[in-house]
């Protein structure tokens, strides 16, 4: 596999040469954040798919557990909390049910309503895959200082909120 950094070389080049009147450096910021993420996240799979979760399942497992409400959560806030439709909440809640890491049941305070639980299975499997996902970052950004972690998230907070203002 190419070394992503030479891909991004050579298109800021390539577009200094098509198109010299542009300024290539957003395109070489966002094309350098892009593969990060594609890279990134093959190696998030790969650390979740030894505890049997894709990364929607996890999000699920990762958003119950961190909460860990003793009555749940509904499935409407479980989706808002992860910005997913209620269909694909249901989709994976669905799922998760079936491998018996989670269990719906009534919500106390509203018999109408659903609230979604960690099973002990669901809970164990949750805190094991949190602490690979977590090595497995740790090792992902193993190349930078923990200065240069913070700056990093810093910036990459400013760049959050200032693409939020522009969509």
């Amino acid at each position: 596999m190419e070394d992503p950094e030479l891909g991004v070389r050579r298109m800021v080049k390539q577009w200094a040469g098509k198109r010299p009147d542009i300024d290539a450096r957003p395109l070489a910021l966002f094309g350098r954040l892009t593969r990060a993420d594609a890279l990134a996240g093959t190696v998030i799979a790969s650390a979740l798919r030894t505890h049997g979760l894709n990364r929607g399942e996890f999000d699920v497992l990762a958003t119950l557990h961190r909460g860990e409400d003793p009555e749940g959560l509904s499935p409407g806030t479980l989706a808002s909390s992860m910005s997913l439709s209620p269909a694909a909440t249901t989709n994976r809640i669905d799922r998760l049910e079936a491998a018996g890491l989670l269990t719906r049941g009534p919500d106390p305070a509203d018999g109408r309503g659903v609230r979604v639980r960690l099973t002990a299975k669901g809970r164990e499997i949750a805190d094991e895959a949190v602490s690979d996902h977590v090595r497995g970052m740790e090792r992902m950004l193993s190349g930078l200082s923990a200065a240069e972690r913070d700056q990093l998230s810093g910036l990459l907070a400013r760049l959050l909120h200032s693409i939020t203002r522009v969509g």
